[in-house]
């Protein structure tokens, strides 16, 4: 086998000649891939500032529908209250005019009230003396109420009827109790007999005096003996001691002598 061999002249010419394609390709690669990756990287770039906008957009979307719900809210809510003042005011309106009413009446109804406090005090001074102590003290209790300037107007009315009720309930009603009384000079304990509030007898301890009050006089009368019977009857009827029946009492008014 024989070798053919190349002329050195010709080896060198070919490395001459292929080095600079060599060199060539190098740098077209690099400026092919260069712009590329540079590419790449914008995108990229570009995708993540994307993606944030998007981010963004959404979390200011989200947060433009809830203000706007809450504005709905609100202003629903201001329609409900500018409702509930509206009712508000008109109840104030009405409970303004209301005091202005309670006012104008308290100032009328206090003078009131001491007119009649004064007209039972009357009444119980000139009646019958029945139950004094209890009455008076009654009268005393409504005095200081009507002076106490923490009770409230309302208050001092009811006891006013109240009192008036109880004046007014002892005509309907007959009662037996024990009392001093002042009669012929002398202070004697006597069972007395009250008959509504048409009048009022007395009977000593030992029975042998009967009497009543005389109104005109304002003073114990006694009474002839044919009335002993009679009001110690209607005394045993009032203490349901025996059955009621139909008696003659003198409850006619008592001339002066």
């Amino acid at each position: 086998m024989k070798l053919k061999l190349i002329p050195l002249f010709s080896v060198t010419l070919f490395a001459a000649f292929l080095a600079p394609l060599t060199t060539n390709a190098a740098d077209f690669q690099d400026a092919v891939k260069k712009p590329i990756d540079r590419s790449i990287t914008i995108r990229r770039q570009t995708q993540d500032v994307e993606d944030r906008w998007t981010a963004e957009q959404r979390e200011l979307e989200a947060e433009y529908d809830r203000l706007v719900n809450r504005r709905d809210e609100l202003s629903e809510k201001r329609q409900r209250l500018r409702k509930r003042a509206a009712v508000l005011k008109t109840t104030l309106n009405a409970q303004t005019n209301q005091l202005r009413e309670i006012s104008r009446i308290t100032a009328e109804l206090d003078p009131f009230l001491e007119e009649t406090y004064q007209r039972i005090a009357g009444h119980i001074a000139g009646d019958t003396p029945f139950l004094m102590d209890e009455r008076e003290n009654r009268l005393h209790h409504l005095r200081r109420t009507l002076d106490d300037p923490l009770v409230s107007t309302g208050e001092k009315f009811r006891k006013i009827m109240e009192t008036i009720s109880v004046e007014a309930g002892y005509g309907n009603t007959v009662e037996i109790y024990r009392e001093k009384i002042l009669f012929n000079d002398r202070e004697i304990l006597a069972d007395l007999f009250r008959l509504g509030r048409i009048s009022l007898f007395f009977k000593t301890l030992d029975g042998k005096t009967v009497g009543r009050w005389d109104p005109a006089h304002e003073t114990w009368r006694p009474l002839p003996e044919t009335h002993k019977r009679p009001i110690q009857d209607a005394m045993d009827m009032a203490a349901k001691h025996r059955s009621v029946e139909v008696v003659t009492l003198p409850v006619g008014r008592i001339s002066s002598p």
